[in-house]
């Protein structure tokens, strides 16, 4: 059994990048799940039980960018099957409808009684998203400023780097290994 850890997405300067639709060909998955449904309603624990299921097979597991301890997904690579929440940021849907993807909402799974019960109202939840949104804006905002100042040390270093030294070293320091 080999495991694997990877991500599939990441914040960037330039706002959150993702492979995600590339999937289901980059390991060439004869079967994916993927989950819809709300923040907070469960994809995690979906993916980790889902993941549980196949110890003993080679798993790759796909980590949240923005929450290093929840999963976005799990490969099983040598069964040819995978399991990837499919909500924002990285939204996906069928690429090959009928063939491969099948979609799993797990909203129903949500008491909508238990959650009037407890008060839950729409104003709170679009308040969390929205609390959410501006947070990841701040993000990106922030990654961009420091991508700029990283080209701006870049361009002071620019010409005065002698690459073909640089070569001759990784070439010599990496013939030993």
């Amino acid at each position: 059994m080999v495991q694997k850890k990877c991500f599939m997405g990441a914040n960037t300067g330039d706002g959150f990048v993702h492979f995600f639709n590339e999937i289901a060909d980059m390991w060439g998955l004869k079967k994916l799940y993927i989950l819809k449904g709300g923040s907070g309603v469960g994809k995690n624990t979906f993916i980790k039980k889902f993941a549980g299921l196949y110890e003993g097979h080679d798993v790759i597991l796909i980590y949240c960018s923005a929450d290093i301890n929840s999963l976005d997904g799990a490969i099983i690579e040598d069964l040819g099957i995978g399991m990837v929440d499919g909500t924002a940021p990285h939204i996906i849907d069928h690429k090959y409808p009928g063939l491969c993807e099948e979609i799993i909402d797990l909203a129903p799974f949500i008491d909508g009684a238990k959650l009037k019960r407890k008060g839950v109202t729409r104003e709170q939840i679009d308040k969390c998203m929205a609390a959410g949104k501006q947070c990841y804006a701040n993000v990106t905002k922030e990654l961009k400023t420091a991508k700029e100042y990283h080209r701006e040390l870049e361009s002071l270093y620019a010409g005065c780097v002698d690459f073909s030294h640089m070569d001759e070293f990784f070439n010599t320091a990496f013939a030993k290994i």
